[in-house]
């Protein structure tokens, strides 16, 4: 893949014109798996109230959900096991709260809780002024 312009992270950066080390079936994968996160994620949200007000509640059913992890119950507390085979497998936070953001954008498992909708709409108020005025 050719970047057509320097790309700057961090004071890390690509001349113009370097090839990357990507290729198409790394691209196709990452697609994949992102549509399915999307899809496990928008059935979470559809089924279960708490996950629309909490990423990290999100976070935790969804890998579930994928079997990626195991919950055992104890009297006080809760459990929750990973297989050292799945690590490779498992999201990353990120990706499951973008995969929530897009689908809020569109008007799906938008939060219950009135003070987390408010907050969330404050935030991306905030972040649209900021993108507006340094761009």
């Amino acid at each position: 893949m050719l970047l057509p312009q320097k790309i700057e992270r961090q004071g890390f950066g690509y001349n113009e014109m370097e090839k990357l080390d990507i290729d198409i079936k790394e691209i196709k994968e990452f697609e994949e798996n992102h549509r399915k996160h999307k899809a496990v994620v928008k059935e979470v949200l559809e089924g279960w109230d708490p996950a629309t007000n909490n990423d990290f509640f999100l976070y935790i059913e969804v890998l579930r959900v994928l079997g990626l992890m195991e919950e055992t119950s104890g009297k006080d507390n809760f459990i929750l096991k990973i297989k050292r085979e799945n690590i490779h497998f498992i999201p990353s936070p990120e990706s499951i709260t973008r995969a929530r953001r897009s689908l809020n954008s569109k008007g799906i498992g938008l939060p219950t809780n009135p003070k987390v909708f408010e907050k969330r709409m404050r935030r991306q108020k905030a972040l649209r002024q900021y993108f507006k005025e340094n761009n």
